[in-house]
């Protein structure tokens, strides 16, 4: 499951203005033309009177969504569990999202804005590096959690040493943030969250790497084994970086723990990164499953990540058809087909690929972009 990403271009941010409000603010830069994030600075104003080490850093990186991330932050805000930090991570903006969180005032608020674009992988790596927290959460700048999101998913991490992640279900929600109830039955179908057992599950090889029952708008996940597993390698999974991360924490053995209920509202819409980019998520996909093949033991969950690769490769023609690229579309549907001859997806594409040059006969064979 992919989570929501965006890229994007920005320019740098206006120091002067940002300091003469008198606010604490911490800005990361890139320390040279790497792209690189170099430790940040803080400017302006007094010191932020936080504690060292809090319970829960939520992350929220962002990209020009000033309207979308006044919801997110205030849902988190609003949260029962107050022991928590908020990062947010602006990579360059060229919206008032700046004078948007400052709005805010509450010292538990970190904002770092990159001086120039990095991508969104890493830009979701940058708030995750700036973290403090003995938790990690990661919420969509589009996404909104529900007040107990928090008090619900830590006790579970507390209790049990084990466990690495705590996850619930969640809504889907328009543009306008109306509930999307049809379509959120039918995703918590689909990813196996309607008949999953509440609590621990050790291993949860299956749930992360074939159900893909998790998603990184609803949970919470120990900081440490974020790093230790890799969620800051530049290699990391790219536009899929959620699923390369939740494999890589059930690879090691660690459990999960789900509690049911949905805790969170994931927004569906047509600038949101699970309608766009899709071309890239699904590449991004695969290159994860080239790396899962080869790190788990052969059998049922190799052959089921090969099926998934196969899969990722069939909507990768189908997001290259939407765009009308007949020809690459037609490559990423032939691997698709000798990977998984007796699949009927790859086969409907190529067939429209042949005939009309693009998907249009087929609409309502579109990528997943639910999660």
């Amino acid at each position: 499951m992919m989570a929501s990403l965006d890229r994007g271009a920005g320019s740098p941010v206006d120091r002067g203005t940002l300091a003469r409000r008198g606010r604490s603010i911490q800005v990361s830069e890139p320390s040279d033309s790497s792209g690189e994030p170099r430790p940040s600075e803080r400017i302006g104003g007094s010191t932020i009177p936080q504690a060292p080490h809090p319970v829960v850093s939520v992350c929220i990186p962002t990209f020009n969504r000033r309207g979308y991330l006044t919801e997110a932050v205030e849902s988190v805000l609003a949260q029962s569990f107050g022991d928590f930090e908020l990062v947010i991570s602006d990579n360059a903006s060229t919206d008032d999202t700046a004078e948007a969180v400052l709005s805010f005032g509450d010292p538990r608020i970190r904002y770092f804005r990159n001086d120039r674009n990095i991508g969104a992988p890493a830009n979701w790596q940058n708030a995750v590096a700036n973290a403090l927290g003995r938790y990690c959460a990661i919420i969509g700048d589009d996404d909104r959690w529900a007040p107990t999101l928090l008090e619900q998913l830590v006790p579970p991490l507390d209790d049990n040493p084990d466990v690495d992640v705590a996850f619930s279900d969640h809504w889907l929600i328009d543009a306008d943030g109306c509930v999307l109830a049809a379509r959120s039955n039918r995703c918590s179908q689909d990813y196996g969250r309607v008949s999953l057992q509440p609590g621990r599950h050790k291993p949860f090889l299956d749930l992360a790497l074939h159900a893909q029952a998790l998603l990184t708008t609803c949970a919470l996940i120990r900081r440490e084994s974020m790093l230790s597993l890799g969620a800051l390698d530049p290699q990391a999974g790219g536009m899929a970086l959620d699923y390369y991360l939740f494999a890589r924490i059930a690879l090691a053995g660690r459990g999960a723990f789900y509690v049911p209920g949905r805790l969170a509202y994931y927004r569906v819409h047509p600038r949101s990164g699970s309608a766009r980019r899709q071309v890239q998520v699904w590449q991004d996909v695969q290159r994860i499953c080239a790396y899962l093949v080869d790190h788990v033991p052969a059998g049922q969950h190799a052959t089921k990540i090969r099926q998934r690769w196969a899969r990722a490769l069939a909507n990768e023609g189908v997001a290259l058809l939407h765009e009308s690229d007949r020809p690459g579309a037609v490559r990423a549907l032939g691997r698709s087909l000798r990977m998984a001859p007796f699949t009927v997806r790859p086969w409907l594409a190529l067939a429209a690929a042949v005939a009309f040059g693009s998907w249009p006969p087929f609409r309502g064979l579109t990528t997943r972009g639910e999660v």
